[in-house]
């Protein structure tokens, strides 16, 4: 009798943290998620041009592959949430372009050791980028700047 009144006052006790942590769990997972990521807006560009230059100099596989760019940020449900059109436009554009690229060269980069990215490569993102560039100037999230200042 004493162990089931135990028991039932132990179980009592850990029911709302064992709820808790089912929500906090829940919502981890969600977070990890590969949908997941806050709404891409002017920091977008900043991250695709970095996972650009990573690839761009890759000595390693790993930079190869900095990242997977039909997910996070590229994910299209994300980039739908980008308030200009052009700029909406020009992440579809260099996330694909970004992805193609990726794997077109993928075999360049298989070994563990080096990567020999040829120069056509490094030129098809540096052009990828430079779209990135253009459409992020006329996008409006930086006021342009005036003579006076």
């Amino acid at each position: 009798m004493v162990f089931a009144v135990a028991a039932l006052i132990i179980g009592a006790a850990l029911t709302p943290v064992m709820i808790d942590g089912v929500k906090n769990y829940k919502e981890v997972k969600r977070l990890q998620s590969r949908e997941f990521a806050p709404p891409p807006g002017a920091w977008v560009r900043p991250w695709l041009i970095h996972k650009a230059e990573l690839m761009i100099t890759a000595e390693q596989p790993w930079e190869w592959h900095p990242t997977d760019f039909k997910f996070g940020p590229c994910f299209p449900g994300n980039v739908a949430q980008l308030p200009n059109d052009e700029f909406r436009t020009a992440i579809r554009y260099s996330c694909g372009e970004f992805s193609r690229i990726q794997n077109a060269y993928a075999i360049e980069c298989a070994t563990t050791n080096n990567c020999l990215i040829p120069e056509s490569a490094r030129g098809e993102l540096r052009a990828v980028v430079a779209v990135l560039d253009e459409a992020f100037s006329n996008a409006g999230f930086v006021q342009p700047v005036t003579e006076e200042q």
